[in-house]
């Protein structure tokens, strides 16, 4: 997969000085925000896109592929209580395996690319537990205090979790910690509830 990322930006780097011979006229990036750039490129059957930090401190999407030619190794190895194989191809990686692969750390691969995280990792037998609810949110227990994250860890968390949940990163995501804070989030903006707020 990243291959084939790679292919494609060479691809239009290569085409770029072509184009001024065309009468093509030159124009500005467009910022678009979020990982549309690599949404093209994420089959939901197999990949997870997961968010850990850029070296200038925002948020970078990393596809991870989990289908029977990933050749992910033991690095990567995450279980969760989604009820999906690895290589059954019915439906989407289920977010509990996703966000088992983020407390995982970047791999090999992203760290040499500038990447990291802001969340702590976790030991074996940590379990995530995720609930879509009847309104449109979704609400996910995670085994970490959420009292001691930052802002930059928070974010990694909601939008794998938002983005797993929905093409579009459009969901409200309500995280509970063993700590009994709460924290409810969208891919962009945030509000934090006290544990004396916490109603479970």
């Amino acid at each position: 997969m990243r291959r084939r990322l790679r292919v494609v930006s060479l691809a239009v780097a290569a085409a770029v000085p072509l184009l001024g011979g065309c009468g093509i006229q030159e124009s500005d990036v467009i910022e678009a925000g979020g990982p549309a750039s690599v949404q093209a490129f994420l089959n939901r059957e197999y990949d997870m896109l997961l968010f850990f930090r850029s070296p200038d401190g925002g948020l970078s999407p990393v596809i991870r592929t989990t289908g029977p030619s990933a050749g992910l190794g033991g690095e990567y190895e995450v279980s969760g209580s989604g009820d999906q194989n690895a290589g059954d191809p019915e439906g989407p990686v289920p977010t509990e395996k996703v966000v088992l692969a983020l407390l995982n750390g970047p791999g090999e691969l992203d760290r040499a690319a500038g990447l990291s995280t802001a969340l702590p990792g976790i030991g074996r037998g940590g379990s995530v537990a995720v609930e879509p609810t009847s309104d449109g949110r979704v609400t996910a227990r995670v085994p970490l205090a959420l009292g001691e994250l930052d802002s930059t860890a928070l974010r990694q968390l909601t939008c794998t979790i938002a983005y797993s949940q929905d093409p579009d990163g459009q969901v409200v995501v309500e995280l509970r910690g063993q700590d009994s804070v709460t924290r409810s989030d969208t891919c962009g903006l945030a509000r934090v509830a006290t544990p004396s707020d916490a109603t479970g």
